[in-house]
This record gives structure tokens, sequence and C-alpha cells, in this order.
């Protein structure tokens, strides 16, 4: 009788104990990188980006969300898992020497649980900060007038295909972008939509297209007032709501809209 009591008090005592890893498992934040997966990070890196987007002066800069891109195909999540890389870009544009103020302002305005640090040095200046989720957020100078913000997963396993959120119309937005595209007389060889959920509501979008032509044409359409940012290899201005940048790319012009949150 008393073995059986044993025995009975070890298995009920078997029972709890795994109840209790089950709703660990199911309730408790992770403590590690390697307790989590790609998707778990995206939405984490969507809300950097929308605060980063969010600090910004609107009428002084033009911003372009980018897609997610893999930055290391094969890493190390620990020494018996492989795991992936993925990153997000917000690229700025601003007039050339507004950087720094425009990551200190960022910097400002970013929730205060990033811990967000700007270091300047010269031409150069950087922003890091923790988004949380064993997400980091860099900021830096990218050329004259432009900065690019990235929102890094960090190397985790992936478990589910990396896929945009993008509007339900894949014509959504275009006008700024076809306006431009007129006025080179040039058609779009690609269109591109990237969006993100904005941690106050809405959502953040940039329609891009893909074309050719002398940005010099589409420049002078555009009254002194409204203009942002006038780089030899890019040029953005304000269109409304909408923020417009044209920016070299390979051997083609990329032109974008952008506007949301």
């Amino acid at each position: 009788m008393k073995r059986r009591w044993i025995v009975t008090g070890v298995v009920a005592w078997a029972v709890v104990v795994a109840g209790l890893a089950l709703y660990s498992y199911s309730n408790d934040r992770p403590t590690a990188r390697e307790q989590t997966t790609i998707a778990d990070a995206l939405p984490t890196v969507d809300a950097a980006l929308g605060h980063v987007y969010a600090g910004l002066d609107q009428q002084a800069s033009v911003a372009a969300l980018g897609a997610y891109r893999r930055t290391e195909m094969s890493c190390r999540v620990t020494t018996a898992r492989e795991g992936t890389r993925f990153a997000r870009d917000l690229m700025v544009y601003v007039k050339k020497g507004a950087e720094a103020d425009t990551l200190d302002r960022v910097k400002g305005a970013l929730p205060a649980q990033y811990k967000a640090a700007v270091a300047h040095g010269g031409d150069l200046h950087l922003l890091t900060a923790d988004a949380g989720n064993f997400v980091s957020v860099r900021g830096s100078t990218a050329g004259a007038g432009v900065l690019r913000f990235t929102a890094d997963t960090g190397c985790r396993v992936q478990d589910a295909a990396v896929v945009e959120a993008t509007p339900a119309s894949q014509n959504a937005n275009r006008a700024p972008v076809q306006a431009v595209l007129d006025t080179l007389g040039k058609p779009a060889s690609q269109w591109r939509t990237h969006r993100l959920t904005c941690p106050g509501g809405g959502a953040l979008w940039t329609v891009e297209a893909v074309t050719s032509g002398d940005a010099a044409k589409a420049k002078a359409t555009v009254p002194a007032s409204a203009v942002v940012h006038d780089e030899p290899k890019s040029f953005a201005f304000r269109a409304g709501v909408a923020g417009v940048a044209l920016r070299a790319e390979d051997d083609s012009l990329v032109v974008s809209s952008t506007a949301g949150c």
C-alpha cells in the first residue's frame, strides 16, 4: 500500500511539472533569441520602422520603405540549430546637413524602452536602439542627405515563408508616382508595393516604379518650395501628404511615393 502511494505521488508530481512546463512555454516571454522564429520577429521589425517614420519631420523629409530582405542565408542559432536572418530598411531623404538633427529627432521620438543612443562624428552619424524581442535598430548616413534605418531580426529559425502585407489593390496610391512617369514620358517596367502596420494604427505604404529616363526632366516641374532633397543620384519632394523620391539604381530610375501612419 505504501509503495502504491509513493508511485501515485510521483505520477501526480510529474503531471504537475509537465503542466507548469506547458503553461510556461505557452505564456512566458522568450528569454533568448534562439527561442523565437523569424515570424515572431517581423511584427517587431515593422513596429520599429513605424516608430522611426512617426518621429520624422514629415514636411522636411521623404521616406521610402523597402521589402524584407534576407541578409544571411545560413547562420547558427545554436551549435545544433541552423537559422537565417532578415532585415528591413526605411530610407529617409533630407536636406544635406540635416542628417544629425534628423537622427536626434528620431532618437527623441522612439519609445523610452528602446534606449536609443546617437553618436556624431564629422559626416558620420549613427543611431542604435533595441526594439525588444531581440530586434536591433540602426540608423546611419548613407550619403549626403540620405539616412538608412534598418531593423534586424538577428539569426533565428525560419518556420514560415516571409511575405509582406500589401494593400488589397496593387493599384493603390500610385497617383504621385504615375504623375512623375507621365512627366518623364516613360512607362514603368516594374511596380513594387511595400506596407507595414503602424504602431498607432493605420498603415505606412510605399509604392514604387522602376523606369528609365532623365530625372532632371521631372525635377524641373517641381516647385522649389516642395523640394526636400536634391543630390546628383537622388531627389525628393513633398506632394501633399505623400513624399516622392527619385533615385538612381543600377541603370534604372526608381520613383517612389510614401505616406501613412
